[in-house]
């Protein structure tokens, strides 16, 4: 495994791009630099440099196309160095959740706080991208930035349809745990106001919302696994006819809670 750390070598390059053209100066700078860093010259992004840069100085004349072909491979390696920071961040926060998966207090509805950062695309517009931290959650969305973004960190309508997105990237091997996982894969990004609560009827816990619109969330474990079920407070009544186990006790709760 090659532990090289090529970032002093990627902050030059950037440093040379800061403006519009190269010059002649920058590119005697990077060629000095590998010349003092030499472990740099046999590890990438160095080991891309030193062939081009020895053809540029090998006449003792520097042209124009040259430095537009040098000045296109520092923007390939700035991409490249982008790209393997970003994998790098991947693949810390999925070991991470691996770690917070088996720890996750289920009595309590809140998500998972991991500390990674994405770029998720827009559902509706082409070519838009939306910043996503996952620590909060929080969103660069107008949805979010409107109407989540007050919530206290951690509560479950935090989540607008980007957040849910990247909470995806991060889904361990075995799934997340109880009402968790079904609230990832089956809810629809939770009205504004809607509220959650937690209850233990028997052995299991039950993720359950308040029902701002008339109509509640429940997400019970049915035959091992966990469904989704909607309760309508107005109507008195369980959508489909399909009532969950323990729907007396989730039912109190629920117009109990809107009652608050």
């Amino acid at each position: 495994m090659d532990t090289y750390n090529p970032s002093e070598l990627v902050a030059v390059c950037e440093s040379i791009l800061e403006d519009g053209e190269l010059s002649g100066d920058e590119l005697y700078h990077l060629a000095e630099w590998l010349n003092d860093h030499r472990e740099a010259c046999i590890h990438w992004p160095g080991n891309l440099l030193v062939k081009p840069l020895q053809e540029v100085w090998a006449d003792g004349k520097l042209t124009k196309t040259e430095m537009r072909q040098i000045g296109r491979l520092l923007v390939q390696i700035r991409k490249e160095w982008a790209k393997r920071r970003a994998e790098e961040a991947f693949e810390l926060a999925a070991d991470l959740v691996r770690r917070i998966a088996n720890n996750i207090d289920l009595s309590r509805p809140l998500l998972p706080s991991v500390p990674f950062i994405t770029h998720v695309k827009s559902h509706t517009e082409v070519g838009v991208r939306y910043d996503v931290d996952l620590s909060g959650p929080t969103c660069s969305c107008p949805n979010w930035r409107a109407y989540r973004h007050s919530l206290p960190p951690g509560h479950l309508t935090r989540c607008c349809k980007h957040v849910f997105d990247a909470y995806s990237l991060l889904e361990p091997e075995a799934g997340w745990p109880g009402w968790l996982g079904a609230f990832f894969n089956l809810a629809s990004p939770p009205h504004p106001q809607q509220d959650w609560m937690v209850l233990q009827i028997g052995q299991g816990f039950i993720l359950a919302s308040t029902a701002p619109t008339g109509w509640a969330n429940v997400f019970v474990e049915e035959g091992g696994s966990y469904d989704r079920f909607g309760y309508n407070i107005f109507e008195n009544r369980w959508a489909y006819g399909i009532e969950p186990t323990g729907s007396k006790q989730i039912r109190r709760a629920i117009v109990n809670a809107m009652k608050r």
